[in-house]
């Protein structure tokens, strides 16, 4: 009889966990475990942010009847809501337990085991957060507590968490968001009882699983604070991983082993620690409004910008007066904060030196944050374009091996961040406007001028594909609704994509392109494009990229930007390419560099940090 209820509990068990995989089918209608319908709007609406593990899943859909018959149809659609709408099978809890632990795991059970299983859940007060990893976890236990040892007492690994969440602000997080305050108390008077005990235990298994998941993918979806971002998180089994910190003993190694590993995430977190410093020992000064400065100026506005200048590590010499050493200083400043490099103290500059370090500390975790929405690595090979910092950069085995101007989208037409394969390129290629382009930058040319656009070698085609002459059309009469045209640019010195556009297919429909409007590389911001990345150094982009084709060569290239006949030419491997918004990084010679937030997503971010700040997690 035993064998056969243990036998039973475990094919009960089996299903549970196919089910909430959402692996299951039964009459070829899977089975949706209820917990996916917690959204990240409700979880941060009860306190609690969604885990890694969460971030790219999504409950599989109903598969589509192939009857014809709409009231078999309908009854079809009835019976699989009601098969989706079971809560999935969790493992019954222990019984016939007399120590203190079975107790406890008992306690755990009848928590988090109802019908239907829990999509919130408070413990003391307290919204646990991790709630689709924390059932799991226990169901594959049986239950049995995390945090106590066989005599029910706090286990030595709840200390080894407590320390590791004094390191959060190392990691640009809060510990105050984990409660280390109410975490230790509870440690320092716990009852032997059993209910309190599995209150405990809760508590503690959701910090870390929390906490877990901050340092694995942030503590955000980026698409909720950054819209534009495409790029998908790390995702790890959090529950596997608090397991094997469990037997292991290494709480403390496990969870540093989920942040992230690329050098330029470790990098940050020691720029964070020198601007914490900085704070620490009272800022910097500022530099009062007045006149330009620049070498040979004097006063207490020089000595200001002195003291101000050493705080940050641009000047190490002393003195009193506006010399060489100061304008290295400021031309240095003004480098890596994308200013334009005169060694003159002006008001762009000034505001620069006098932005708090406290802001610079918040520019500095915001930054982090994003790391934690990347892949670990990007590849051995790669093209990266940090969007506010104007630039594109190959890299090879980590090093930069060729640099680029760029012009990115403008406010209101923004380049969105991405990753894709970069697969070919389309030299000397023809522009395909894309309709947004042709509705929104084109027709109130075309009212003003029908024959605004031959000027620009740009064809007109109806929907049936026909060329079209711009005069037979009523352009005043047409609008966005009922625009149904056509645009083409042929190939020419003309084309707004010059001579070669670099393809890696997006949904955004985003690439790299020459331009013939060369001037506005000059400028320090580059915001000017619709949105694709105009690129300085075509040529040679594409020199490099083809470098290892045989039948390509810079002669070769040159003139198939000139020849006014598309050709497409295939890589022979794909290179992945990212568009990255960090307004803060370090660079290959270890210099800290900041940006202005062109596109205002600093805010948005900054506003979800400190709505949980406030929130008192």
């Amino acid at each position: 009889m035993g064998f056969i209820v243990a036998m039973s509990r475990q094919i009960i068990f089996s299903i549970w966990v196919c089910v909430l995989l959402g692996a299951c089918t039964f009459n070829s209608v899977p089975v949706i475990a209820q917990n996916d319908a917690v959204t990240a709007a409700s979880l941060l609406q009860g306190g609690g942010l969604p885990l890694a593990v969460q971030h790219q899943r999504t409950p599989p859909s109903v598969q589509e009847s192939e009857a014809s018959d709409p009231a078999e149809t309908q009854a079809q659609e009835e019976q699989a809501a009601e098969v989706a709408e079971e809560p999935p099978l969790l493992p019954f809890c222990p019984e016939n337990v007399f120590d203190l632990a079975g107790q406890v795991a008992i306690q755990i059970c009848q928590q988090i085991r109802s019908d239907p299983l829990p999509t919130r859940l408070k413990v003391r007060g307290q919204s646990l957060r991790s709630l689709k990893a924390l059932v799991p976890f226990y169901a594959q236990r049986g239950y049995q507590p995390a945090w106590l040892d066989s005599r029910g007492q706090p286990s030595p690994l709840a200390e080894q968490l407590l320390a590791a969440l004094d390191r959060a602000g190392e990691e640009g997080l809060s510990k105050a968001d984990y409660s280390p305050v109410q975490l230790r108390a509870l440690l320092v008077d716990l009852p032997a009882d059993a209910r309190m005990l599995s209150e405990y235990d809760l508590i503690f298994t959701d910090t870390f699983l929390t906490y877990g998941s901050h340092l694995l993918s942030g503590r955000f979806l980026p698409g909720k604070v950054d819209p534009d971002w495409t790029i998908k998180p790390r995702s790890r089994d959090l529950g596997e991983v608090l397991e094997g910190a469990l037997v292991s003993g290494r709480v403390v190694d496990a969870l540093l082993d989920l942040a992230p590993k690329n050098p330029g995430y470790t990098q940050l977190r020691g720029l964070l620690q020198q601007y914490r410093q900085i704070e620490k020992e009272g800022g910097w000064r500022t530099i009062a409004r007045g006149s330009t400065l620049r070498r040979g100026s004097k006063g207490a506005r020089v000595q200001a910008l002195r003291a101000r200048l050493r705080a940050s590590g641009d000047l190490e010499e002393e003195g009193t007066t506006f010399d060489k050493a100061v304008t290295a200083a400021v031309r240095r400043f003004q480098k890596r904060h994308g200013l334009r490099v005169n060694g003159i103290v002006n008001v762009s500059t000034r505001k620069a030196l006098n932005m708090p370090v406290a802001e610079r500390i918040r520019q500095i975790e915001l930054n982090l944050e994003r790391w934690r929405w990347l892949p670990d690595g990007f590849g051995s090979r790669y093209i990266l374009v940090n969007i506010p910092n104007f630039k594109m950069n190959v890299f090879e085995d980590g090093k930069p091996v060729f640099e680029s101007k760029v012009v990115v989208g403008r406010k209101d037409r923004q380049t969105p961040t991405l990753n894709a394969d970069m697969e070919y390129l389309v030299l000397s290629p023809k522009w395909y406007v894309p309709r947004s382009i042709a509705v929104k930058d084109k027709l109130p040319k075309l009212k003003r001028n029908p024959h605004a656009l031959s000027r620009q070698g740009i064809k007109i085609y109806n929907s049936a594909g026909k060329q079209i002459n711009p005069s037979s059309v009523n352009w005043k009469s047409v609008n966005a609704k009922n625009f149904k045209y056509y645009l083409r640019q042929d190939s020419g010195p003309r084309n707004a994509l010059g001579g070669v556009k670099f393809m890696f297919p997006n949904p955004h429909s985003i690439y790299l392109h020459d331009t013939p409007s060369k001037r506005l590389f000059r400028r320090s911001q580059r915001t000017f494009s619709s949105g694709c990345v105009r690129v300085s150094r075509p040529l040679e982009l594409a020199e490099y990229l083809l470098k290892d084709n045989r039948r390509w060569n810079r002669r070769k290239i040159k003139a198939a930007f000139k020849a006014r006949k598309q050709q497409v030419v295939h890589l022979q491997e794909g290179l992945p390419v990212y568009l990255l918004y960090w307004t803060v990084w370090i660079d290959s010679d270890g210099v800290a560099n900041f940006r202005k937030d062109i596109y205002k997503r600093d805010k948005p971010l900054l506003r979800a940090m400190r709505k949980i700040h406030r929130s008192g997690v």
